[in-house]
């Protein structure tokens, strides 16, 4: 745990501060969150578009958490934006979603909604290159994979 120093007064004299945690144990604690997110690590033949819109949701305000909680430096404070940036893009390309509901893939492999399709794929591709970023930086593994196919 380090300290932050977040004032100080003068004439009288006095310092402000608060304490912050080690960077390394907020990427473990996002990779703890997002081993377990769906959308990222399930390589399904069927996803529930709502339950995809929520899952963004909840990893763009996991972020958004984690970002004032812990003394992370530029590098890493560009991986989360990048990654919340990320959320936001394919909360609005779900807009362009024609079929509500269950999405299944096709015999190709492929998400039978291409708006659906190339959202997750978009999506999926910004948190592998991000996650390689960040597990280089602070030397944590990602423990699951993220299906680059789909």
């Amino acid at each position: 745990m380090r300290i932050r120093i977040t004032g100080l007064d003068t004439p009288v004299g006095g310092v402000s501060w608060e304490y912050t945690e080690n960077a390394k144990k907020g990427i473990q604690e996002l990779y703890y969150f997002l081993e377990a997110k769906r959308i990222l690590t399930n390589p399904a033949e069927m996803e529930i578009e709502n339950w995809c819109a929520k899952s963004a949701i909840e990893i763009r305000n996991k972020l958004t958490e984690l970002l004032p909680k812990y003394d992370f430096n530029g590098e890493t404070i560009t991986c989360f934006r990048t990654m919340i940036d990320s959320c936001n893009s394919f909360l609005d390309d779900m807009g362009c979603v024609t079929r509500p509901g269950i999405i299944y893939k096709n015999g190709n492999g492929d998400w039978e909604d291409i708006n659906f399709s190339k959202a997750m794929k978009k999506f999926r591709k910004s948190f592998r290159d991000n996650i390689r970023i960040l597990s280089e930086a602070y030397q944590i593994e990602f423990k699951n994979d993220i299906p680059e196919k789909f």
